[in-house]
């Protein structure tokens, strides 16, 4: 029997990880039946025509997107398959389906969304549509499609099990293609090992994405699946993009003394965790992650003030932000908090301008307070932006955010560059020369240098201090106004980026 084939297609050509999301929807799809073909921009610099190729004789086109840009991207490649292949069924995936359902499917080049969780809604789907059985659709949980002119979206479900998940398929991608350089290491992969979050933060969609529910691999499956991957790649660094590694301290318990026993040797960054959470991890545990390779992690401080966390249900304080920075600085452990300005909160609704420079003054507070040991943690800063769904979302309509309308303007909707209409106008550039001073200062960019021809490095390496010295004199003194060294760095950097596309000196994470 032919197999059927089934085009994969990463949308967001802007990022260079590993498509988790391809990956993990191939789980329960049946090899012997389905041929599968994963493309991303990675892989494929021509990615558009190589989607073309590939869905000639294909049996349907999968793509996995999120709001902003990738959007406009799986528009553009939607069309011209429609164009071309106007019979072969188009299903989309990934956050703007899960929050925009109605938005996507009104569009002429959708044929069906996948919301939510979609390992087990696309086999349903893949099923079903093999079989020609159409009015089984209905009975699919998380499945959205199109009757005529009405639009159908059956009734979603809640988090998954994903430990009784089989692992996917390791032949599906060119593993080498997604080696990053990031601070930590020159080889690093990205993987997932949980879905969902239990937590309840009002400017966050996620709550009603999972319906506050939190599963997650087992520590076998965690410490088999890199197994795996160290058989067919050589990394040096793992990125894992859980929404909240740190949930259960005994599985990480369990993750670490697995990667000690197997000799892993790499280092572990950017794992997500919050801060009432990891305050109450025992002194053994932080030793015993320190010794499996943990190096950095990332929080949700989201604010220095009391009275803003309280108002977006965020369950923590600004305390346990500082009382987690100094574990990490005892263990070296680099803390990444992130924060963001503009939160309406009844602040803003009483005196705009007071209530964002208040915003301002309590992160660089909170950074200086969290840097007092020496230690450069990296502060992440970010304008708010409206996500449909969220606790928040109808607040900020009432302080003046009018949503886009159509998935073209949602196209344009870029989360770090939504500007909301109660940030003064110039206070957008002071939250850029934030998080610019903050990224100057914080990380180290050791592998970065070590990855470039060595007269490259000689020529940046003593600029970059320049610029590091520069930011920290900006936090010192909470100066934000005239951000000459931001210009100029931007510059060097889209200089850099240029050379680095067309030479490809080294795949920088995204």
């Amino acid at each position: 029997m032919k197999r059927k084939k089934i085009v994969l297609f990463g949308s967001n050509i802007r990022y260079v990880g590993v498509p988790l999301g391809l990956l993990s929807i191939t789980e329960l799809l049946d090899p012997k039946k389905y041929d599968i073909r994963i493309i991303t921009k990675n892989e494929y610099p021509n990615f558009k025509e190589e989607v073309i190729k590939q869905c000639d004789g294909a049996f349907c086109l999968g793509i996995s997107t999120i709001t902003g840009f990738p959007v406009s991207v799986a528009k553009e490649v939607s069309q011209e398959i429609k164009r071309i292949y106007p019979n072969i069924p188009i299903i989309w995936g990934g956050w703007q389906p899960t929050t925009l359902p109605e938005v996507t499917l009104k569009t002429p080049y959708v044929d069906f969304i996948c919301m939510g969780q979609g390992e087990r809604t696309f086999k349903q789907f893949i099923d079903i549509l093999s079989s020609e059985k159409f009015s089984e659709f209905a009975h699919i949980s998380g499945l959205g499609y199109k009757k005529g002119k009405k639009i159908i979206l059956n009734k979603r479900h809640g988090t998954e099990e994903i430990e009784s998940l089989p692992d996917f398929q390791m032949n599906l991608i060119q593993w080498d293609k997604y080696l990053e350089v990031t601070d930590f290491g020159k080889k690093v992969l990205r993987i997932s090992t949980s879905y969902g979050c239990p937590y309840r933060c009002a400017f966050c969609c996620e709550p009603f994405n999972s319906q506050r529910l939190w599963k997650a691999n087992t520590p076998t499956q965690v410490i088999r699946l890199l197994k795996k991957m160290r058989k067919i790649i050589k990394f040096d660094g793992i990125t894992i993009v859980d929404n909240n590694f740190f949930i259960n301290e005994k599985r990480v318990i369990d993750i670490c003394k697995g990667l000690i026993k197997n000799k892993f040797n790499i280092k572990i960054g950017q794992l997500s965790g919050r801060t009432n959470n990891l305050v109450q991890y025992k002194p053994t545990t932080w030793k015993l992650m320190k010794k499996a390779g943990l190096y950095n992690i990332l929080i949700g401080a989201e604010s220095g003030n009391e009275d803003t966390l309280i108002s977006i249900n965020k369950d923590a304080t600004v305390q346990d932000t500082l009382n987690l920075a100094k574990i990490c600085n005892r263990y070296r452990i680099l803390l990444i908090p992130s924060v963001i300005v503009g939160l309406p909160n009844k602040k803003y609704f009483v005196n705009p301008n007071r209530a964002f420079q208040e915003d301002l003054e309590g992160i660089i507070d909170l950074y200086n307070k969290i840097s007092l040991s020496g230690s450069h943690h990296h502060l992440l800063t970010f304008p708010y932006a409206p996500l449909p769904f969220s606790p928040l979302y109808s607040k900020a309509i009432e302080l003046g955010f009018i949503p886009p309308k159509g998935i073209d303007n949602w196209s344009k909707y870029e989360f770090t560059e939504v500007h909301v209409p109660w940030i003064p106008a110039k206070g957008f550039q002071k939250i850029q020369v934030l998080n610019y001073i903050s990224t100057v200062a914080g990380i180290d960019y050791s592998h970065l240098l070590n990855s470039v021809p060595y007269i490259i490095k000689i020529i940046l390496a003593p600029v970059i201090q320049l610029f590091k010295r520069i930011g920290q004199w900006r936090f010192k003194t909470k100066f934000l106004e005239f951000p000459f060294d931001m210009w100029i760095f931007n510059l060097g950097s889209t200089v850099f980026i240029s050379l680095n596309k067309r030479f490809r000196l080294v795949n920088i994470g995204g």
